[in-house]
């Protein structure tokens, strides 16, 4: 196990930085499609806040809990698939919670299309999951944050 002072700060930084850039682009999307384009009910603004709370958060307590069980304990291919594991966990875990407060408020389809709501929000969770991976754990991933400043 390294210690915490032969950490960098973009060691700390990268993994919730990155998990907050895919989490937020991800509720936009959702935000975009789901709340205005499928299922308009409900104020605009209030599932705004929602999307942009929610997408900070998730993103915020993935790389909190990257950071404190990978981050410096494991290497290559075991942190690359806890990492993941982590990311797609808090994932399905705020999807199932989502789904509860959508249902109570009538947001994002939750009444109308319940059977498309859970895995409308898991297959992208498992999908970008990888990606999140990927780029913390690849050599090529680490290029490309090394070029855009992270």
């Amino acid at each position: 196990m390294m210690h915490e002072d032969l950490l960098g700060r973009s060691d700390l930084v990268r993994p919730i930085a990155v998990a907050i850039v895919f989490t937020l682009v991800g509720e936009v999307l959702i935000f975009l499609i789901w709340g205005i384009g499928i299922f308009p009910k409900g104020t605009l603004w209030r599932k705004l806040v929602w999307t942009i709370t929610c997408g900070v958060a998730m993103g915020a307590t993935i790389g909190a809990l990257v950071n404190l069980f990978v981050t410096g304990r494991l290497r290559t291919r075991t942190a690359a698939v806890t990492a993941a594991a982590i990311y797609f966990s808090v994932l399905a875990f705020c999807i199932g919670l989502c789904f509860e407060i959508a249902l109570s408020v009538n947001y994002f389809g939750a009444r109308e299309a319940p059977v498309l709501f859970i895995p409308g929000g898991l297959i992208p969770a498992l999908v970008t999951s990888f990606g999140y991976s990927w780029l913390l754990y690849s050599d090529s991933g680490e290029a490309i944050l090394t070029r855009v400043g992270l």
